[in-house]
């Protein structure tokens, strides 16, 4: 979201559009704007300000005209509402005048007339929330973020409304350093929307976990994100979201030992594209102690033609995982050792190695079997359980296991698996 640029342009904008259709409104009809009697105007001043409008309106503009008659309302006006339409034209004429400078020029011309109006009794209440607003906007452009706090707030008391005022409040405080506050705010700009019956934009979520993960808010960003991954969860999204929590950056190395995991929610969310990330799904589950599991993907890679046929690299993984198999006790034994054993560790290997070969069934059983035995861990034990529950079509089982799960990193990566559970990828 390029905001500043928005911000500044529309405020300029609405500016320009305002003040070019003031003029006749309020002399010729608007009485409901004043209060609490019409608004008086001299002869002079009237006949100033028709003919600023005149020239601002014709085609084209005829600027020099324009100030000329705007300077002599200026020597004329008395009243508060003389002032007021003096600054709202000499508003529209700045506009025109400043059109292709750089921002910050046009921001500095722009705000003495727009402070003008934001002071002037005359102006009207249902005006000057929008003015409210544009001076917020030069205020952010301006990187005074308190002050533009302060402005949309202002604004948004007065009673304006714009799809955009929540998300810039918001916006400013996280600039201004308030990163809690103003991501609260943002969480409630998208309950506003729900509230109207309206998925807020996409990159609203986008830049909560963003600017969440850049202040250390781990917890906050995944939370964001889990909330992004239920209104927008397409296959691509899902993609991009696991691996920006757990393939790159600092978390590559924070999940280094659960990028199994990972991969096994990629494949469960139909996001695993290219022959890459099914070798080094391979790789992972090999380096876990789960050979049968490279096997399967490795397999569903080639049946499947994500990997193409005499692949070197996939070959030589498929060899590994089943040297692997060749060298570890087979499942069946596995399960009879579990079942033997007086603590849990070993049914939670059992589960594991289940889970690899697609067996949800038998590794729900040995999961199950670790947890009345203890688990020696038992979060990765409940965090495993859960996605086999989800993949065997148990939601509302892998729901309520999942969110047992107690601490990272195990914790984490079962909020990812919870938003699988209530909300699957859509196309």
């Amino acid at each position: 979201m390029k905001m500043v640029s928005k911000i500044a342009l529309t405020a300029t904008l609405v500016i320009g559009l305002n003040g070019a259709a003031l003029v006749a409104p309020a002399i010729a009809k608007k009485k409901e704007d004043a209060a609490p009697a019409t608004p008086t105007i001299s002869k002079e001043a009237r006949a100033a300000a028709v003919d600023a409008q005149t020239a601002l309106a014709a085609t084209p503009k005829d600027l020099a005209k324009a100030e000329a008659a705007l300077n002599t309302l200026d020597s004329v006006a008395k009243s508060d509402y003389e002032h007021y339409l003096a600054s709202g034209l000499r508003l529209s004429l700045i506009n025109a005048q400043t059109q292709g400078q750089p921002e910050a020029a046009r921001i500095a011309a722009l705000t003495p007339p727009l402070d003008a109006l934001i002071a002037n009794p005359a102006t009207p209440k249902a005006e000057l929330g929008n003015r409210y607003n544009s001076r917020a906007g030069f205020a952010y452009s301006n990187k005074d973020y308190a002050k533009a706090v302060d402005y949309f707030t202002k604004a948004k008391d007065l009673g304006y409304t714009d799809d955009d005022l929540l998300l810039n409040i918001a916006r400013a405080k996280v600039d201004a350093g308030d990163v809690k506050g103003g991501i609260a705010d943002l969480g409630a700009a998208v309950q506003a929307e729900k509230a109207k019956g309206k998925k807020a934009p996409e990159s609203w979520y986008k830049y909560a976990f963003t600017r969440l993960g850049k202040a250390g808010d781990q917890e906050g960003a995944d939370q964001w994100t889990a909330a992004w991954l239920t209104e927008y969860g397409t296959k691509e999204n899902w993609r991009g979201a696991i691996y920006t929590f757990g393939f790159q950056g600092p978390s590559a190395a924070k999940y280094s030992k659960n990028r199994v995991d990972l991969y096994r929610l990629l494949w469960a969310t139909k996001s695993q594209t290219g022959q890459r990330e099914y070798i080094d799904y391979a790789d992972a589950a090999i380096n876990v102690g789960l050979p049968n599991e490279a096997k399967t993907v490795l397999d569903e890679g080639f049946a499947n033609e994500s990997i193409p046929k005499g692949n070197i690299t996939a070959t030589e993984e498929l060899t590994r995982a089943k040297t692997g198999i060749a060298g570890a006790t087979s499942l069946a034994i596995k399960e009879k050792n579990a079942q033997a054993a007086p603590k849990g560790d070993l049914a939670q290997q059992a589960g594991d190695a289940y889970f690899g070969t697609r067996n949800y069934a038998k590794a729900i059983e040995m999961y199950r079997l670790a947890e009345t035995k203890g688990a020696p861990d038992a979060d990765r034990n409940n965090l495993h359980l859960g996605m086999a529950l989800a993949l065997s079509g148990d939601r509302a089982g892998a729901k309520a296991v999942l969110t047992k799960v107690a601490a990272d990193p195990s914790k984490a990566i079962a909020r990812l698996w919870l938003v699988f559970v209530d909300t699957p990828p859509t196309t």
